[in-house]
Parts: C-alpha cells; structure tokens; sequence
C-alpha cells in the first residue's frame, strides 16, 4: 500500500502501525505536477482513496476571510481533482475511486463556508467522474462523515470552545446529543465502509455519497 502526504511524521506512524507493506511518500496534493510525477512512479493503483484535509473556519467579510477560503479550497477540492488527474492513466479496468468528503457537503454551518463549498464540490466532482469513468469500469464515489473522532475534530471542538470561552466537554456533549445515535463516529467505521467500497461486493456501486453520521443527517 503506498501513502501519500505532505509531512512524513504521519506517514511513517502508519507504517509503525500497519507494518512494512506501507510505503510512503511525502507528496502535496496542492502540487498538481509533483502529485502527477509521484503516481507515474508507482507500480499501478487498484484503489485510490481522497482524504487529504484542511479545516479552517471564518465568517464570510472577516479579515481572514479570504486566505482561509484558498487554503481550504486548495487542498479540500483541487487536490481531489489534481488527484484524480493524476491517478487516471494508472488506474485499470475495475478501479476503485473513494473520496472522503463530510457531511458538510451536503448541509451547511456558520463560520464554515469555505469548507462548505469545497466538501459540496467534491460530491459534484465525483458525480462527474463516476459517469466519465463508467466506461472503464471505474467506480468513483464518496463517504460523508458526521463528527468523527479525530485528532482534527477535537481540535476544531478546541478552537471552537476557546472562541465560546466554554468548556471543551461542553461542546462535545452538545454535538453528542445531536447525533440520533448518541456518539462520535469512529475513524475505523470510516475505514470500514471505505474499505466496503474498494470491495467486489461494490462493483456496481458508482456516483455515491454515503452519510455516516449516527443519523444527524439523512438526505
């Protein structure tokens, strides 16, 4: 399995915890040419899964209104895009396309637009793909998580708190009791539908966006 990010500290903690079969690459999405360059110098790609992410919140007229929009738009849209331009030519007959995007492509939140606007162009983007794909027999589709339990959510459950001048918990019990079923979903539940979609029970599955949010969103 080959894993590619931007920082290596992370890529080599999954290949601690998954063994020597990772090899990773330190590679940015937001560099369109550098993406291409590394997947032309891999063996072939079966699987491709889109999780690269940035959260970054401002209210629409605030002074950092702008350079958060292009960072979050940057990385949460273009580089599913620069990735799918540059996984195409390598991927076979029978490939598997996944891109995580969030159940915040499908709602919105105030203070969110940017990332808003670049988890609902994901969905577009792979709704797109999925139809220009089908002919190869490429299934392209997408997870929507609700709040996850991630070392990115508790920290934007941390900046929201601080903003609030409320307590962490506080928050998390809020968002909690949102969800129908009561609790966070896990990253291993992510990994598992994921890992559904890559499988051959999913062959005729393309076009998709799957919620897996506890029920605190339907449509």
């Amino acid at each position: 399995m080959h894993a590619l990010g931007r920082r290596s500290g992370p890529l080599e903690a999954l290949r601690t915890d998954l063994g020597e079969a990772v090899v990773p690459w330190v590679v940015d999405v937001d560099d369109g040419p550098a993406l291409r360059a590394a997947f032309a110098a891999l063996p072939g790609v079966d699987v491709l899964v889109l999780n690269a992410g940035l959260c970054a919140t401002a209210a629409l007229g605030a002074p950092e209104s702008v350079a958060v929009w292009q960072a979050v738009l940057r990385t949460n849209l273009d580089g599913v895009f620069h990735g799918l331009e540059a996984a195409l030519p390598h991927l076979p007959r029978g490939g598997r396309v996944i891109a995580v995007a969030s159940g915040l492509g499908k709602l919105g939140r105030a203070g969110y637009g940017a990332y808003c606007a670049a988890k609902h162009g994901v969905l577009g983007l792979v709704r797109a793909a999925a139809l220009e794909w089908a002919p190869r027999g490429i299934t392209v589709n997408a997870v929507c998580p609700g709040w996850v339990d991630t070392p990115m959510a508790r920290g934007d459950l941390a900046r929201a708190a601080e903003q609030a001048h409320r307590p962490v918990a506080m928050l998390r019990a809020e968002a909690e009791a949102g969800i129908p079923l009561g609790r966070f979903v896990t990253a291993e539940e992510v990994a598992d539908l994921i890992g559904f979609l890559a499988s051959p029970a999913a062959a005729m599955i393309t076009g998709e966006a799957y919620n897996l949010s506890g029920g605190a969103f339907t449509s």
